[in-house]
C-alpha cells in the first residue's frame, strides 16, 4: 500500500516552522551558514527532508527568515524599552541591550566573513531589499520616543553610537585582561550623558 502525503495540522504546522527556525539560529551560530545542511536541521527535528520543502523552498528561504525576523524582533524590542523608560536611563539600558542580543548572534554584524556573503549572494534581489534597514531612522525615532534632546548634531550622536555598536565586532581581538561589556558599558553611559540633555 502506498503511503500518502501526511497532513499537519495547523498547529503541527507552526510547531514545526518555529522547531526549524530555533534550529537555524542554533547551527548559524554554532558552525555558520554553508556548515549547516538540510538535513542536519531535519534529523534535529526529527522530520523528513520532504517535510522540510513543505515549508520552505531552500535553506537560505529559512536563513533569510530568521535573519529578518531577529532583525525585527531586537528592534522591536529597543523601541519597546525607550517607550517604557522614555529618558536617559531607558536609552542607555535599550543600547546595552542592543549588546547582548548582537553579542549572542554574530551572523548579525559578521557581514563581511565568507559565510555570511556566501548566503546573501544566494538571496533573491526582493531578499536583500527586504533586509536593509535604516538605522538612522530607527535612531531618531527613538530619540523622539524617548523624550531626548541632542547636545550636539544628530549626525554625531548617529556616529557615535554606531562607532560604539561597531566595537562588538573587536571584543575576541581585545586583550584577554578586557572586560568588553564592562568597557562597552562605561562608555555607553558616558556617551548617553554627553549627547543628551
Amino acid at each position: 500500500m502506498a503511503r500518502g502525503k501526511k497532513v499537519f495540522s495547523e498547529e503541527d504546522k507552526i510547531l514545526i516552522k518555529r522547531k526549524l527556525k530555533d534550529e537555524c539560529m542554533a547551527f548559524w551560530i554554532s558552525q555558520g551558514y554553508k556548515e549547516t545542511s538540510i538535513g542536519a536541521f531535519c534529523k534535529k527535528i526529527e522530520i523528513s527532508t520532504g517535510t522540510f520543502y513543505n515549508f520552505y523552498s531552500s535553506k537560505e528561504e529559512l536563513f533569510f527568515e530568521v535573519l529578518y525576523d531577529v532583525q525585527n524582533t531586537i528592534y522591536g524590542n529597543f523601541m519597546k524599552r525607550i517607550e517604557q523608560c522614555p529618558e536617559k536611563s531607558g536609552f542607555e539600558t535599550a543600547i546595552l541591550e542592543l549588546y547582548y542580543e548582537y553579542e549572542s548572534k554574530p551572523f548579525l554584524y559578521d557581514v563581511k566573513t565568507i559565510d555570511f556573503t556566501s548566503f546573501y549572494s544566494k538571496l533573491s534581489e526582493e531578499m536583500k531589499e527586504k533586509l536593509i534597514f535604516d538605522s538612522s531612522d530607527l535612531f531618531r525615532t527613538a530619540i523622539q520616543r524617548a523624550n531626548l534632546k541632542l547636545k550636539v548634531s544628530e549626525k554625531l550622536a548617529f556616529s557615535t553610537f554606531t562607532v560604539l555598536l561597531s566595537s562588538i565586532t573587536s571584543k575576541d581581538v581585545v586583550s584577554q585582561n578586557c572586560d568588553h561589556f564592562a568597557a562597552f558599558q562605561f562608555m555607553t553611559k558616558q556617551l548617553v550623558a554627553s549627547i543628551f540633555e
